[in-house]
């Protein structure tokens, strides 16, 4: 049920994109690596445990979300105002990726709660650092995990440490995105000044698909 579910959840979100890219007039490469990332996260990710089985898997999601959220940003952007100011763009870019990693995350968790998932990986840590070991309850005290049990589960033996119930994976899946809308801005950055066409950064298919549509090689161009 739950494939069955995500199946259709990628259908929905294949649909809407189509959809958003006849709105926004973009370029079919980037309409062809929207598709890509939802069959990727989703159907790859989560149907075929590539998130579990595969550990990078995730932090080149998260690392390459934001050059399609930044661009998709860009064109939403420069659809409402035409004429909007080029450094503008380039903060809108940046604030509106972060925002979508965030609200990513929030639905993470919200669909962990609500339907008993695990979208927030755990990760086992060793070692503990709180103001709750302190005597005057502000000073930071770390502590070594030596001992966890848990329903009468020694948690050291099964699994070598305290289970964090997904803060290091939230926190990490934000670096990613972080990384990424870095790596963004730059490469647009370095796009105005036509060094983008040399080096080929800003995506990988620039020369069978980009050519269509300059605006998916110079976004920042009036």
């Amino acid at each position: 049920k739950t494939a069955i579910f995500m199946c259709l959840v990628t259908l929905l979100l294949l649909y809407l994109s189509n959809i958003l890219q006849k709105k926004l007039k973009y370029s079919d490469a980037l309409s062809l690596l929207i598709y890509l990332f939802i069959i990727s996260g989703i159907i790859l990710g989560n149907i075929y445990s590539f998130f579990a089985k595969v550990w990078y898997f995730d932090i080149i999601l998260h690392v390459l979300s934001p050059f399609i959220i930044g661009a998709l940003s860009i064109y939403v952007l420069k659809y409402l105002t035409p004429k909007i100011n080029k450094k503008l763009l380039i903060v809108f870019a940046f604030i509106f990726c972060m925002a979508i990693a965030s609200l990513w995350e929030i639905g993470e968790f919200t669909i962990d709660r609500i339907f008993s998932q695990d979208m927030q990986k755990d990760t086992v840590i060793s070692e503990i650092t709180s103001t709750m070991f302190s005597n005057d309850n502000n000073t930071p005290s770390t502590r070594i995990i030596t001992n966890v049990k848990v329903n009468n589960t020694d948690f050291m033996k099964k699994y070598g440490g305290y289970i964090d119930i997904g803060l290091y994976d939230t926190i990490e899946d934000m670096i990613c995105a972080l990384i990424g809308a870095i790596l963004f801005i730059i490469a647009i950055s370095i796009n105005k000044k036509n060094i983008l066409k040399k080096v080929n950064l800003y995506f990988l298919f620039y020369n069978r698909f980009a050519t269509r549509n300059k605006f998916i090689i110079s976004p920042l161009a009036d």
